[in-house]
């Protein structure tokens, strides 16, 4: 994704503290409020895929992609939204985050690091899944986090849509091989993100 395709990527190019990041979410917000999309009247299935997949739109803070790849990427920036507004808001009592740096509109690296006490780093995925998909979306995730030669809190945490905390906790249990191998603390959190248009 090139940053012209993104139309906020300076307000999300660095680590943001807890006020930067509420205005740089505000005007996310306001830009899909601003540029809302509707699937338009098509005459069939094939016009349709065509309208969805192959026709770039501008929707919500992304112009020039599809509207396919536009809701995808959404998805996963409201998680991402939500996941750190409650880590911000103190969700996970044992992390004061400084810093959090969000990879909005990209997909290379990880989706966010946490900057916290003593200039460590605490890495992260996000993602917002179906639940026919979300425990393969997990095992990605974790094998991305666990391979992070940088990682020196040996622990990561994974934003989700709650939608699916129920499939997941069961996959996860405590019994997960590659977590339990490593010793490796996963932290997820749960994300509302109907909660981030109140």
């Amino acid at each position: 994704m090139t940053k012209e395709k993104f139309l906020l990527h300076e307000e999300f190019s660095k680590p943001l503290n807890k006020n930067e990041f509420n205005e740089a979410k505000k005007k996310y917000m306001d830009l899909i409020k601003k540029h809302p999309y509707s699937i338009k009247e098509t005459n069939g299935i094939f016009e349709l895929i065509q309208s969805v997949k192959r026709n770039p739109e501008k929707i919500g803070p992304y112009k020039d992609i599809s509207v396919f790849e536009a809701l995808n990427r959404i998805g996963t920036d409201l998680v991402l939204l939500a996941g750190a507004t409650n880590l911000f808001n103190s969700e996970l009592t044992e992390i004061t985050p400084k810093k959090i740096k969000l990879n909005m509109g990209t997909i290379r690296g990880f989706d966010f690091i946490v900057e916290i006490t003593g200039n460590k780093y605490i890495y992260g995925e996000a993602f917002n899944a179906a639940e026919s998909f979300c425990n393969e979306k997990m095992r990605q995730a974790i094998h991305k986090l666990t391979d992070n030669p940088e990682n020196y809190t040996n622990s990561a945490i994974v934003f989700v849509n709650i939608e699916v905390k129920e499939k997941l906790n069961k996959y996860l249990g405590n019994n997960h091989k590659l977590l339990k191998k490593t010793s490796f603390k996963l932290m997820p959190i749960y994300c509302r993100t109907k909660d981030i248009f109140i």
